[in-house]
């Protein structure tokens, strides 16, 4: 098999914030990437006997044309669960390079820490010796939102910094919108000087005036020094470290550590709270300090989880392990960990699709993954919607769809009218309900501890008896799909009313209510209406008033993978051998509508069959779709299955849903 040319390569992936790609084959064959495709340039050059080569970024990163130092050539790049490992030579020198952010969602406290790590490996390949100079740079943008704002940068013993402050902390919100906050680290315990210029520095400086531009624009290009304040709209700054040494036999080999201060994570409910790792006293020092002790015994960690996952995911083919390496670091780190001294908080940011934080039916889709791993990060994610659905703020006997946008948490935003209120119209009544109950039956089904239930179960009474009024055919309404628009009869929306029901009867068996017959009787007499209603032939209608239309049936999932026997199962026969006819050259389409598709959903769909045919069939399709795809991004959830082409969609959490197959 062939190796995956991913569309975009994570590098450093901490949070929603803090999270830098490459966005090309190469490593030096453009500027490194904030998910949003913003400029976060990180700059590494190698001076070899006085002569510059690079292996990461572009130095000249200001838009105007200049001469690159001389790119080392990319020989290796894999990818691993929390792992990226770069190979580049010459004829002089080798560098290994790996990035890695130690998502281990089992440790939350580790996991949360805002530390990313590069290791490098410098060896000679021409066996002579020779004198190196290491140069590992990140442009001082990435601590803006706007190259207008001012920051300030300094440096310290083994580190350097730049900041714009904290006045404009947590008071803005939005989409395409960076961190304008706290403060950008880069250290070493591996004897480098750290450092602060700008180009035109680095330029003179790093690699002389051989390289001098072609083309000379006269503009602002003054120099910068450490403690300087300044703005970057007129030059690029780079906070640096660098290193000499002489390469010998041996080799060279070394540490660095990319860090983000944000001081406070996220605005909630009206005040600011911090990020996990400081739940039991830890200070962002503290944990630096940690990061470089711990080193070794967090990478031996590393290794062991990424292979035990690899492992099993191999077991159903290569390609399924390439996809799951890919996303795991986009899921974990398009969510903030957060403490707000009782409980946690996992919250996830729509990116890309509106910037909503801690959107349930965002939840929903990425379950898989974090069942598999830790289902305490599911009760994260929905422990600030049951807070806000007890809140006089939220006015509906529905659940709702988000607590805000992205980094402020103070209520739901999707819906507002001018006037800051809640039309119903654009709610998602039927969704949210099924998705919260289902993800609170999946918890305790997985941790084998029904106390989430108990501790929840005012609210999803409520909400399941919404269920039984309205979910068996829902009026016009929209469903996670609200790019499709809104939708009457919707038989997929009305299979998810119908697990609801059937997962809320399940909970009340597990603490001995009597009542669960009753919702389970419903749950099958719903199940056979619709059954009757849907049907079309030799499939299920996209609408129950559809004629010829179709839709992928994923909410029918848990009754496949549970065993409840709500559905007969001709059903989900009949269904997957109808998709077996729609498969496109990049994948399933969502529904008759259009030919673009979910991932997430269509991976959900091969658990609705034990055909492995099927099932390779999706996973083959995708892994092409990342292999060819035009739009080098990070991987889309939302694209056109005849082109491969993005339709808006990146770096999202829902990709946790491509676990699903590892669950079963």
């Amino acid at each position: 098999m062939k190796n995956l040319r991913y569309p975009a390569v994570p590098l450093i992936t901490v949070d929603p914030f803090f999270s830098i790609w490459s966005c090309d084959d190469n490593l030096c064959d453009d500027v490194t990437r904030h998910w949003t495709g913003r400029r976060h340039n990180m700059l590494g050059l190698l001076s070899v006997d006085g002569k510059v080569y690079r292996f990461m970024g572009k130095a000249n990163a200001d838009n105007r044309y200049r001469t690159e130092p001389t790119a080392m050539k990319q020989t290796n790049k894999q990818v691993f669960p929390m792992r990226t490992v770069y190979t580049l030579e010459n004829d002089l020198v080798r560098i290994h390079l790996t990035f890695m952010t130690p998502l281990l969602v089992d440790d939350l406290k580790l996991m949360s820490r805002p530390v990313s790590y590069i290791s490098y490996e410098v060896e000679a390949v021409d066996g002579k010796e020779h004198e190196v100079k290491l140069y590992y740079g990140m442009d001082c943008e990435i601590c803006v939102n706007k190259p207008t704002q001012e920051v300030t940068a300094d440096v310290y013993e083994n580190g350097v910094y730049c900041t714009h402050g904290e006045e404009e902390m947590l008071v803005r919100s939005g989409d395409d919108h960076n961190i304008e906050w706290g403060t950008l680290h880069l250290f070493s315990p591996s004897g480098f000087k750290p450092g602060v210029h700008s180009f035109k520095q680095l330029r003179r400086d790093c690699y002389g005036r051989r390289t001098e531009p072609r083309f000379r624009t006269e503009f602002p290009m003054a120099e910068v020094n450490p403690g300087d304040t300044f703005k970057l709209d007129d030059k690029v700054v780079y906070i640096y470290l660098e290193k000499d040494f002489t390469l010998g036999a041996e080799g060279e080999s070394g540490l660095i550590c990319a860090a983000y201060d944000d001081i406070h994570s996220i605005m909630y409910f009206g005040r600011p709270i911090d990020a996990y790792y400081k739940k039991d006293g830890d200070t962002f020092a503290d944990v630096c300090k940690k990061a470089v002790e711990e080193y070794d015994e967090i990478c031996a960690r590393v290794k062991a989880a990424e292979q035990s996952l690899m492992e099993k995911a191999k077991k159903i083919s290569d390609k399924y392990c390439d996809i799951v390496s890919l996303v795991y670091r986009q899921v974990v780190a398009a969510h903030k960990l957060t403490w707000d001294g009782s409980e946690i908080q996992f919250l996830s940011k729509e990116c890309f699709s509106n910037g909503c934080i801690g959107t349930l039916d965002v939840t929903y889709p990425s379950i898989p993954m974090f069942l598999l791993l830790n289902p305490t990060l599911v009760e994260g994610m929905l422990n600030p919607l049951f807070k806000y659905a007890r809140m006089e703020a939220w006015p509906y006997d529905f659940a709702p769809h988000d607590v805000g946008q992205y980094p402020i948490a103070n209520g739901q935003v999707y819906g507002l009218d001018a006037d800051g209120n809640h039309r119903y119209e654009k709610q998602m009544p039927v969704e949210e309900c099924g998705n919260a109950i289902l993800c609170v039956y999946t918890i305790c089904h997985y941790k084998k501890d029904n106390a989430y239930f108990i501790k929840n179960k005012d609210i999803l009474e409520k909400w399941v008896k919404y269920l039984i009024e309205f979910g068996l055919d829902p009026e016009n309404q929209l469903c996670t799909d609200d790019f499709a628009g809104h939708l009457a009869h919707n038989c997929n929306l009305s299979a998810k009313a119908i697990m609801g029901i059937a997962a809320y009867a399940k909970l009340l068996e597990s603490v001995g209510d009597a009542e669960a017959v009753n919702y389970t009787k419903i749950a099958k007499e719903y199940a056979e209406n619709w059954e009757k209603t849907a049907f079309d032939k030799d499939h299920y209608k996209l609408t129950f008033d559809g004629e010829g239309t179709w839709s992928i049936k994923y909410n029918m999932v848990w009754d496949k993978m549970f065993g409840w026997g709500i559905f007969n199962d001709e059903v989900f026969k009949k269904e997957v051998a109808y998709y077996s006819k729609k498969i496109n050259k990049y994948g399933l389409p969502l529904d008759s509508r259009s030919d673009y598709t979910k991932s997430d959903w269509q991976m959900w769909s091969v658990m609705l069959t034990d055909n492995e045919d099927y099932r390779n069939k999706i996973i083959d399709t995708m892994w092409d779709m990342l292999n060819e795809a035009p739009d080098r991004v990070p991987f889309t959830d939302w694209y056109y299955t005849s082109t491969a082409e993005e339709c808006t969609f990146q770096n999202r959490t829902v990709q946790g849903g491509l676990y699903f197959p590892l669950l079963k």
